[in-house]
């Protein structure tokens, strides 16, 4: 009897040492959304929160997050358009609104945010 509870303990230590090495962590990046707003134009949404609306205009996009930090929203869309060959020249901070203007060549953007109590506005559009 006592030989086949040590049988027992080994086997179960065993497999509870298999099953240690075999659990992998595996992460998954999952691409971010990219929204062609005119032929030159397109912005990126930023990850990990939510949309709540996307509404379309004639010559940009109108992204409204669920989220409280419109500065971060800001940075993130300052940051994505920079990476796509905008250049800023025009920036303007005052009471949780953000505005900047950008160029590539002769082609024209500007980026808007604005708190909404629990949302951020994000407006991008070109000219």
């Amino acid at each position: 009897m006592r030989q086949i509870s040590m049988w027992v303990g080994l086997a179960a230590t065993l497999l509870w040492s298999s099953l240690a090495l075999a659990q992998i962590r595996v992460d998954v990046q999952l691409p971010v959304p990219v929204i062609v707003v005119t032929s030159e134009l397109r912005v990126s949404l930023v990850p990990n929160v939510v949309v709540v609306e996307q509404v379309r205009e004639p010559q940009g996009i109108v992204v409204v997050y669920r989220s409280s930090q419109p500065s971060n929203a800001f940075a993130y869309h300052d940051r994505d358009l920079q990476s796509r060959g905008w250049k800023r020249v025009k920036y303007q901070a005052k009471g949780g609104r953000y505005h900047a203007e950008y160029r590539r060549g002769r082609a024209k953007a500007k980026l808007e945010v604005r708190d909404r109590k629990g949302q951020v506005e994000v407006r991008v559009r070109e000219g």
